[in-house]
């Protein structure tokens, strides 16, 4: 019975928004996926790293443009035969038919990790984007590991999380979950919190991997939680958002139109921003319990990532291709602006600060969508775009 309900679960899963093949059953395809986006120090500048399908590249945060290849030693541009400016971008088509749903990050200066949808850690010399050696896992793994203190957490898309050792590459330890975890793990102090789609969040012994304690949060929970205020905010697909405490005590709980998947934001003020797959936005206060400041349908269509909150905004990229600023105080549209061909922005937005290393001197907010067109969309602040990535 409860491998039905697993099945089941994965089948509405893929329904509802077109994500993931069915697990055990099927290989991995391209276009079923939304681009991962991070940011990875390397030679003394940020660069973007963006992961989708069959490559990882790296781009310039002031215009989009592919990042070049730069020589450590006397820092001009590496060049091809052609005499032409290489770039940094890693190809599935070079490694064994690699897909990535997950970003890089950085080890050294000359060395970057990737785990590709192959069920394998890449270790790839940063300098020249060749891989040097790839070590095997146990499953494919859609969301991104985390590393700490020289381990990286690895969670699987059929369930269970194990912890390598970036000295030798060895399994630590493995913490077996019932379903997949489809969420980056947040630590907090020594204990690792694990997401779910077996309904349940985890927290675990970094150290050890033992279970500390478990919280049934109804339906499958597919997001990292907020830390905040001592607490842990997260919602499930049971159309419910929860406060926990952490010591794993649901303190509150809030009844949402949908789904919840994206990891909420929080204001200065305590206020907890949500969305859900019915494409509603939720203001909460936090200060005592889960009180609804303001709840209001904005998009036309769910809304998967969370949103971010920027001065008196709150930002939302929706499945119906448009990215949308609110009001924090009240819900009210502010501005809307809609992506060419409307493409679906299923993956989670990243807000860039200007910085030295980022060579930027405004904010800029990065959408992702999945039409390679215009896999990446720079925004300013106010809604004005700034540049598209297509690969």
């Amino acid at each position: 019975m409860y491998i039905y309900i697993r099945r089941r679960l994965h089948l509405l899963l893929l329904l509802a928004l077109t994500l993931l093949t069915l697990p055990a059953c099927v290989g991995a395809r391209m276009g079923v996926s939304w681009p991962a986006v991070g940011l990875i120090d390397l030679n003394g500048e940020t660069q973007i790293a963006l992961a989708y399908n069959n490559e990882v590249t790296l781009l310039t945060p002031s215009n989009g443009a592919p990042a070049g290849l730069v020589n450590p030693v006397d820092g001009s541009l590496l060049r091809d035969n052609q005499n032409n400016p290489r770039t940094w971008v890693l190809r599935g088509s070079d490694n064994g038919g690699a897909q990535f749903h997950t970003a890089p990050f950085r080890i050294d200066d000359e060395t970057v990790i990737i785990v590709d949808h192959n069920r394998r850690l890449l270790r790839v010399d940063s300098v020249i984007v060749e891989v040097q050696r790839s070590f095997p896992l146990l499953d494919k793994v859609v969301a991104n590991p985390l590393e700490a203190g020289g381990v990286l957490y690895v969670p699987f898309l059929n369930g269970g999380l194990s912890a390598i050792s970036l000295d030798d590459y060895r399994e630590l330890w493995r913490f077996p979950t019932d379903a997949g975890i489809w969420a980056q793990p947040l630590l907090v102090n020594d204990m690792l919190i694990l997401s779910s789609i077996d309904h349940y969040l985890y927290a675990v012994d970094r150290e050890t991997g033992h279970r500390i304690w478990s919280v049934d949060l109804g339906g499958a929970v597919a997001s990292t939680p907020l830390l905040a205020n001592d607490r842990l905010y997260i919602g499930s697909f049971n159309k419910s958002f929860f406060e926990i405490s952490l010591d794993g005590v649901i303190l509150s709980q809030y009844a949402t139109q949908n789904w919840v998947w994206g990891t909420p934001a929080i204001d200065e003020y305590g206020i907890v921003y949500v969305t859900d797959l019915s494409g509603y936005v939720h203001a909460l206060d936090t200060s005592g319990g889960l009180r609804e400041r303001w709840s209001a349908q904005i998009a036309e269509r769910g809304v998967r990532a969370g949103p971010i909150v920027y001065g008196e905004r709150v930002i939302v990229a929706s499945r119906d291709g448009k990215v949308y600023w609110l009001d924090r105080n009240d819900g009210q549209l502010i501005n809307a602006r809609e992506i060419d061909g409307r493409p679906e922005l299923l993956g989670d937005m990243m807000l860039l600060e200007p910085s030295p290393t980022l060579a930027i001197d405004a904010p800029l907010l990065l959408v992702n969508s999945v039409d390679e067109g215009r896999l990446l969309i720079a925004f300013g602040i106010d809604g004005r775009q700034t540049w598209v990535y297509p690969r």
